[in-house]
């Protein structure tokens, strides 16, 4: 953000940066860093940044990839706090093995799979009195 700066009593309006020349060669950039917000959290353990305070150093996990299954109905997997390059979490083929169309009622859906199974209808034949499930 660019700020008005005094050198040596003359004002300069809107400087983004300040270059000063080094001794022995080269220049030292300053910036203003006042509207910085980041924190060692919001940062990458061990990258260093410069926040309204000066050089700071991240403290925020790398997990890298992360990955699971899930092998119940109430299962979860956990993703620890910290930055994640991506990963997948599924369904565990076990836990879904016997989920079939013809093991889910009919007009039911699990998981894309659309039931098959027909309930059984009762009826009473009026002159024997028996049952039969069809």
């Amino acid at each position: 953000m660019a700020q008005n700066v005094i050198i040596n009593g003359v004002t300069y309006a809107e400087v983004p940066e300040v270059d000063i020349p080094k001794a022995g060669g080269g220049t030292a950039k300053f910036y203003d860093a006042s509207g910085a917000d980041a924190a060692a959290g919001n940062v990458l353990d061990g990258k260093k940044f410069v926040g309204s305070s000066g050089l700071d150093t991240g403290s925020m996990a790398n997990n890298g990839s992360v990955s699971g299954e899930i092998e119940t109905k109430a299962g979860t997997v956990t993703i620890p706090a910290g930055y994640t390059s991506g990963g997948t979490v599924g369904i565990k083929a076990s836990a879904v093995s016997d989920l079939t169309s013809a093991t889910l009622l009919q007009g039911k859906e699990v998981l894309g799979v659309q039931g098959t199974l027909a309930l059984p209808t009762i009826s009473q034949d009026s002159t024997t009195k028996v049952l039969s499930i069809a």
